[in-house]
C-alpha cells in the first residue's frame, strides 16, 4: 500500500467517525428531553429507579459530549482528546448495545434520536464497525498533526463546548430546532392515525398459560388450562411477538373526559381552531408562566377558540390544580408518553385547526409572543 492510499485511509477513518459522531450527537442535542426520556428507560430497564432524577443533566452531558467529540475530530482539534473521547463512549455504548440486542429490554436504543430508527442487532453492529474504525485511527493517533498552536486548539474547544451547551439550553427553553416527531407543525393528527388495509399484521406465539400447584409451576395453553380447577393458582400469561406489525406514525391518541368519556373524533374534527394545554402531570409542572397560558387561553376563548388542558394526571387532582392555576378551561386525560411525544414542554401550547398542527410553544416563549 503507497503512501497516498495510507493517507486517504487515515483521513477517511477520522471522517467517517466525525460525522457518525456529529450526526447522532446533533439530533440528541436537538432534543435533550427525548434523549433523557430514553435514558428513564435505561434506568428502569436496569433496575435504578433512584437515578431517573438526574436523567436531564446526564442528557445534556452526553449529547453534549458526543457532538463535541465529532466536531473536535472532524476539524482535527485536540485530536487525541477527540480520540480517546470517542473511545471512552464507545466502550460504554458497545456492551450497552450488545446487551439490549440480547435482551430487548428497551425497543429503540436511541442513539439516532427520533431522525433514524434503528433494531437494537442494527445498533450494535453499527458500533462494532465504528469500534474497528476508531482502533485504526488510535493507532495512528501520532500521524494526525494540526499546525494551529496548543493554545489555540485548547481554546477552540472550550468555545465549541459553550456553543454546544448554549445550543441544548436554547432546545430546552424553546422547542427543538427540528422536530423530529410525528406532531411536528403542519402534521394532521388523522392522517397520521391511518392503517392501510394491506399493512404487515402483528405475528404473535400461541399464548401460553402458567399456573403453580403444590409448589410446582406449569404451562397450559388456551384449550387445557384449568380454569375451574381451585387448586392451581393462576401465575402469569405469556406471549411473544415473532413479527411486528405496522404501527402508524401517530397512535395512543386517546382524549377521554375525568368519567372517562372518549371526545378525540370531536376535538379534531372541530372547525374552529382548538388551543391544547399540555401538563404532561399537574405535579411537575411549574406554574412560572401559568398567567401567560391563562391570558392566552382567555383571549382565545374570547375569539371562539376552544380550549382544552391535557393531562395524564388522575382526575381527582383536577380541581385542586384548576383552583391553584386560576385555569379557567376544562381538563381532559390523555396517556403521558403521547403527551411527551407531541410536546417537549410541561407546560406546552399547541394550536390545532381540524385535526392538523398549526403551531406549538414551550410556555416560556408565550411571553415574547405578540400574537398566535
Amino acid at each position: 500500500m503507497n503512501k497516498s492510499m495510507k493517507e486517504t485511509i487515515k483521513i477517511s477513518s477520522r471522517l467517517i467517525v466525525a460525522l457518525v459522531f456529529i450526526f447522532s450527537g446533533f439530533v440528541k442535542c436537538v432534543d435533550p428531553t427525548g434523549t433523557a426520556i430514553k435514558m428513564e428507560e435505561y434506568l428502569i430497564a436496569f433496575h435504578m429507579d433512584f437515578l431517573v432524577s438526574l436523567s436531564m443533566l446526564a442528557s445534556v452531558a452526553m449529547c453534549g459530549a458526543e457532538l463535541l467529540v465529532g466536531i473536535m475530530l472532524l476539524c482535527n482539534l485536540k485530536i487525541k482528546w477527540a480520540i480517546w473521547g470517542a473511545i471512552a463512549m464507545m466502550l460504554f455504548y458497545t456492551p450497552l448495545t450488545l446487551w439490549l440486542a440480547i435482551s430487548n429490554k428497551v425497543g429503540d436504543c436511541g442513539c439516532f434520536g427520533d431522525a433514524i430508527k434503528l433494531t437494537n442487532w442494527q445498533t450494535f453492529l453499527k458500533n462494532v464497525v465504528l469500534d474497528v474504525i476508531l482502533v485504526f485511527i488510535y493507532l495512528n493517533r501520532n500521524n494526525y498533526k494540526n499546525k494551529l498552536k496548543q493554545v489555540i486548539q485548547v481554546g477552540a474547544s472550550g468555545v465549541l463546548a459553550i456553543l454546544v451547551i448554549g445550543f441544548e439550553i436554547f432546545n430546552l427553553n424553546h422547542l427543538p430546532a427540528i422536530d423530529f416527531m410525528p406532531y411536528k407543525t403542519g402534521s394532521n393528527i388523522p392522517a397520521g392515525l391511518i392503517v392501510p388495509p394491506d399493512a404487515p399484521k402483528e405475528v404473535r406465539s400461541p399464548i401460553v398459560l402458567y399456573y403453580e400447584k403444590a409448589g410446582k409451576t406449569e404451562k397450559f395453553t388456551l384449550q387445557n388450562y384449568p380454569a375451574n380447577d381451585s387448586t392451581w393458582r393462576y401465575v402469569k400469561t405469556e406471549s411473544k411477538v415473532l413479527k411486528k406489525g405496522y404501527e402508524p406514525p401517530i397512535h395512543d391518541f386517546i382524549i377521554t373526559t375525568p368519567d372517562g368519556q372518549e371526545v378525540t373524533d370531536l376535538i379534531l374534527a372541530e372547525e374552529e381552531p382548538a388551543l391544547l394545554i399540555v401538563f404532561h402531570t399537574l405535579r411537575k409542572t411549574s406554574l412560572k408562566n401559568i398567567g401567560e397560558i391563562n391570558r392566552l387561553a382567555d383571549l382565545a376563548i374570547s375569539k371562539g377558540y376552544k380550549v382544552y388542558g391535557l393531562t395524564s394526571s388522575l382526575p381527582e387532582e383536577f380541581e385542586v390544580f384548576k383552583e391553584k392555576a386560576r385555569a379557567t378551561y376544562p381538563l381532559y386525560n390523555m396517556d403521558g408518553t403521547t403527551l411527551k411525544t407531541m410536546i417537549r414542554a410541561n407546560p406546552g401550547v399547541i394550536l390545532l385547526k381540524k385535526g392538523t398542527i398549526m403551531g406549538k410553544w414551550n410556555a416560556k416563549q408565550l411571553k415574547k409572543i405578540k400574537s398566535i
